[in-house]
């Protein structure tokens, strides 16, 4: 699989990703009506788990193309804030757009803790994908 991933283009994954983001959180009805009991807060997992896979896609496409021995503490940083930073300014525009779609800072946490999350494991998920890949 380490050949596949090294092939496609520079942030592929992070493109990818975002896009699926925007689409899922700025969309008024991105999904379609079923019937299923809400689940107390599921949403906010699902927030953790997308910006968490912003912030692995960053990760990612970096190793891929640089080698994993440029995720360093600085790259981690850098793709924890960008992450969060995203789901910060989803937030906002949901807010601003005025389509059904609400500002909630416990979303925006949700956001920053996925983030998190996913630049504590980066590293060595990332060595798993790639692995046999120079460094």
């Amino acid at each position: 699989m380490n050949k596949f991933l090294t092939r496609l283009p520079a942030w592929t994954f992070t493109v990818v990703i975002m896009a699926a983001i925007c689409y899922l959180t700025l969309v008024p009805r991105p999904l379609p009506d079923i019937d299923m009991p809400m689940i107390p807060g599921l949403d906010k997992v699902v927030h953790g788990i997308m910006f968490g896979a912003l912030a692995g896609a960053i990760c990612l496409d970096v190793a891929r193309k640089r080698g994993l021995n440029q995720l360093t503490v600085i790259l981690l940083a850098i793709a924890f804030v960008v992450a969060s930073l995203a789901g910060g300014a989803i937030e906002l525009l949901q807010s601003a757009m005025n389509q059904g779609r609400s500002c909630e800072l416990p979303d925006f946490v949700a956001d920053v803790a996925g983030a998190l999350l996913a630049v504590m494991v980066a590293r060595p998920v990332c060595g798993m994908l790639l692995r046999n890949r120079p460094q």
